[in-house]
């Protein structure tokens, strides 16, 4: 039986039930149009099996309706003899039809890991196998995906298809969550502006169900454009900081042009769409200057007030209030791509400002606006290439050159290698342009644009430029490395003073005299640890020094630890102050750990606390 790989092919699976003998065929005729590939088993599969089930099919590709043995045993006029078994015909055939109709559900990628299979279950279990494996590794991929997946721009419908399903891929495989587990991964990758929705279902008592969170969802959504409609800033001459976005997800009244791979495949890449009404936009939505989202503007943004906040991603929030520059100077040449974009619009030889409705549709979906259209020349030793009608996109990254419109405006063509390319002319066949790959890429470069002939001078370095060079050694380094390499330089007999040797070999300046006097003893007192001790005498590693500015009599104390200075102290205060009959007006330390402890009790006795620059007691 022939069956067709064809993705407009659909499968009439009654049919293969109405040969004599099997079961009988169903009166209406059950189609499935879904054909199964790497991403789409769980469709697949949930079309499938409730058709299965109910033509008492399911049994085969289970394995719960065991094959029969081939032969059966029949007693004759001779004896014994092996016979054909009629039953195993039956189930042959059966098994055959459902093999056939399951093989034409395939796509060709999956296709070729079961084509040489000879059984309905044998394919079933190898499907199984293939997209339900129990592997750990798969449940923590999937598990992580759920909790770093974030809404941003998304629709609520794709934001909650995603959700589900991978919740119902973790079902697929054995690891179902529950309803509460997937509304709390739901919640947790919205934004800042579902946060009123967030807190209301948050704070329930009673239980809600995943269908409605996402009819809650849907509604806060539709009221939340239904305000930015309403609430709009016109955006003229220098107040074009408000960005705004055509959510136009097709119709008949719009036509597409970027770039893709296969009609199964529209989102891919960058696409330039053009919607084509006769009735006014409505549905612009603001950019935050602050926080840098879609969906509100700067007066209803709730870190307006916050000065120290962030936004989570400034290179989107500046490209809402600034012009993009990019730094990357290269075109990137791209064959989905339908125009050429780049996003400098100083590069643009002429340009003049676009008024038109159209926008760069990207991956993702969303649709870049367009500010300019303008020409660009590529200069080359034989000729210059023109690229025509360059559509500026501010928020594009990098510079992407069409290649159909390229080959089609300049008559060339392009040549692929996988370490290469070249630009040829079509009527000659003469490369125009060689670039190289890099990173999977074909870049024009810079370096690629107006190789044209050049002379170069070249002059001698002086002696003070290779001392320089050579990192500022001395004179008579410089002489012997010149002559023991024969380097060339020019004589300057002019004396240079080298600033950099000059500030790099100075020493320390000398301190200013002090003509600071103490007129009594304790007027100020210096106070210092040293330790620890490589050899200690007694258990004593540290000693503190008391040194007294008027008469320079010092005091030591032997310490344990440095923990000790404050009960030294103490004893310290006592004797002096009793034995001279003043008291301590100032003390002088280094503003140690130790000293630290003590600066509290230098406040509550009047005595001040003086702290020494780091490393510079002098």
């Amino acid at each position: 039986m022939s069956f067709s790989t064809s993705n407009s092919t659909s499968t009439t699976i009654a049919s293969l039930s109405s040969s004599p003998g099997l079961l009988p065929t169903p009166s209406f005729n059950h189609l499935i149009n879904v054909k199964l590939n790497r991403d789409n088993y769980l469709l697949w599969k949930a079309q499938f099996m409730p058709y299965l089930r109910s033509q008492q099919l399911l049994g085969y590709v289970d394995g719960t309706i065991v094959c029969p043995s081939k032969t059966i045993t029949e007693a004759t006029s001779t004896g014994a003899a092996q016979v054909p078994n009629p039953a195993y015909q039956t189930w042959f055939q059966q098994d055959q039809l459902v093999l056939s109709a399951l093989l034409s559900l395939l796509s060709e990628e999956v296709l070729t890991h079961v084509l040489f299979l000879s059984t309905s279950f044998e394919v079933w279990s190898t499907l199984e196998h293939m997209f339900s494996s129990r592997s750990r590794a798969r449940i923590m991929q999937i598990r992580l995906q759920l909790s770093t997946l974030q809404k941003k721009d998304l629709s609520v419908t794709d934001y909650f298809h995603r959700v589900k399903n991978l919740a119902d891929t973790l079902s697929a495989i054995g690891q179902p969550l529950q309803e509460e587990e997937i509304i709390s991964y739901m919640l947790a990758g919205l934004g800042s502006d579902y946060d009123p929705l967030v807190t209301s279902v948050t704070t329930r008592t009673d239980t809600i169900s995943l269908n409605d969170v996402y009819a809650h969802l849907m509604s806060y959504e539709l009221r939340m454009e239904h305000h930015n409609t309403s609430f709009q800033i016109p955006v003229t001459g220098s107040a074009a900081n408000v960005a705004t976005r055509n959510n136009n997800r097709g119709g008949s009244g719009s036509r597409s042009r970027g770039r893709g791979r296969g009609r199964s495949t529209p989102n891919r890449g960058v696409f330039s769409s053009r919607g084509i009404s006769n009735f006014p936009r409505s549905n612009t939505r603001p950019v935050c200057q602050i926080c840098g989202k879609i969906g509100h503007d700067a007066l209803r943004c709730y870190q307006r007030f916050d000065h120290s906040y962030q936004p989570e991603d400034t290179h989107l929030a500046a490209l809402a209030t600034t012009p993009s520059y990019p730094i990357d100077p290269n075109w990137y040449t791209d064959t989905g791509a339908t125009d050429h974009i780049t996003s400098d619009l100083d590069r643009l030889t002429t340009r003049e400002r676009y008024t038109g409705f159209d926008q760069v549709q990207v991956a993702s979906g969303s649709g870049l606006s367009i500010t300019h259209v303008g020409h660009y020349k590529i200069h080359t030793p034989t000729q210059s290439l023109l690229l025509k009608n360059v559509l500026c996109v501010p928020h594009i990254t990098k510079n992407l050159l069409s290649v159909h419109k390229f080959a089609k405006d300049n008559n060339v063509f392009f040549e692929f290698h996988p370490d290469y390319f070249l630009v040829k002319d079509q009527a000659s066949k003469k490369s125009l342009l060689h670039g190289r790959c890099e990173g999977g890429l074909y870049p024009i470069t810079p370096a690629h644009i107006a190789q044209l002939k050049t002379a170069l001078i070249s002059e001698k370095p002086s002696q003070d430029q290779w001392h320089r060079r050579l990192g500022h050694p001395s004179h008579s380094v410089v002489q012997t490395v010149l002559h023991s390499h024969k380097l060339p330089f020019s004589v300057d007999k002019t004396v240079h003073v080298c600033d950099a040797c000059q500030q790099a070999k100075s020493h320390q300046l000398p301190y200013s005299t002090s003509t600071h006097m103490s007129s009594s003893p304790l007027e100020l007192v210096f106070s210092d640890v040293w330790g620890p001790a490589s050899h200690s005498v007694g258990g004593y590693k540290y000693y503190v020094s008391f040194i007294d500015d008027f008469s320079k009599f010092t005091w030591l104390y032997l310490l344990n630890s440095k923990s000790d200075v404050e009960r030294v102290f103490f004893q310290f205060q006592n004797h002096v102050e009793r034995l001279l009959e003043k008291k301590i007006q100032c003390m002088q330390t280094d503003w140690g750990g130790e000293y630290q402890k003590l600066h509290k009790f230098f406040k509550n006795l009047g005595i001040e606390h003086r702290i020494s620059c780091p490393y510079t007691h002098q």
